[in-house]
């Protein structure tokens, strides 16, 4: 049986949905099950990475489980240090990790020893692993959703920072092929393009045949705004820095077509799927 973790996140769910396609036994760990909504016949069970007695059920009878977590980065205690530890007890054959682009070889160091130590949590737990290293996700633009419905006005912090943004299906579609196939070690994973979140926008402008306009906060704005959210200030400072360091995640990796045997997704298709209903 396979676990998947952060199972209500994007591609957490996009992974249970793909292997109950492939009619493999899947267990859904999330916080609230009672809220959750999966395809018939996946196991849902909750699991809290600050509760050891809660994954240790979770991992129980588990073959092979996929690893992620929502929590923020710079936080002490480290979820995957706990998924892991549940995950040896269990004699866990494989994980697929969810990890960052260049998994912590780059960028601020307060950040990327962060990544660092939370990769090798996994590298170094004895269990066949594969890390999967995405950049920016296509689904932060999902976040533009509420201000949509608000008005034609779009407040987007660093919008002419270019990445190579990946659809969380993509993901998803990997991280199931790693699964069932023999696939290096470490995948650095990208979409097939470098955009701006300016040029995405624009791109969703003519998705809903609307006249956009775009506000870029200052960076001063943009980290008083993560502050309210709960972070640190230094910390949210440093988080900015490593964003903007050199050309971090703006590399295209050939990763998902050798995978999968296609093209990555585009920004376009992807958002003419997901912000369609907003037309």
């Amino acid at each position: 049986m396979i676990l998947v973790t952060g199972a209500t996140g994007h591609v957490g769910a996009e992974v249970v949905a793909r292997l109950v396609e492939l009619g493999r036994p899947v267990r859904a760990m999330t916080r609230r099950p009672e809220a959750a909504n999966f395809p018939a016949g996946v196991e849902v069970v909750r699991g809290d990475c600050d509760e050891p007695a809660s994954l240790a059920k979770a991992f129980e009878g588990i073959d092979q489980a996929f690893l992620m977590t929502a929590q923020p980065t710079g936080s002490p205690n480290l979820h995957t240090v706990a998924q892991v530890a549940a995950a040896r007890k269990a004699k866990v054959e494989h994980l697929v990790k969810l990890s960052v682009a260049g998994g912590g070889e780059r960028g601020h160091d307060l950040v990327a020893a962060w990544h660092r130590e939370d990769e090798a949590a996994v590298t170094g737990s004895g269990i066949v692993h594969t890390l999967l290293r995405p950049g920016r996700f296509m689904s932060n633009t999902l976040a533009w959703k509420h201000m949509l419905r608000r008005g034609d006005i779009v407040h987007v912090p660093l919008a002419k920072r270019p990445t190579s943004a990946i659809a969380p299906e993509d993901i998803a579609a990997v991280a199931v092929e790693a699964f069932t196939t023999a696939l290096p070690t470490t995948l650095e994973l990208s979409g097939p393009e470098v955009l701006t979140p300016e040029q995405e926008l624009a791109m969703v402008g003519e998705i809903l045949g609307r006249r956009l306009t775009l506000v870029e906060p200052t960076t001063e704005q943009t980290i008083d705004g993560m502050v309210r959210g709960g972070m640190d200030r230094e910390l949210a400072t440093k988080m900015i820095e490593h964003v903007l360091s050199g050309d971090y995640g703006a590399e295209i990796s050939p990763t998902v077509a050798q995978v999968l045997g296609r093209e990555a997704t585009t920004f376009r298709t992807w958002a003419e799927k997901h912000f369609k209903e907003e037309s």
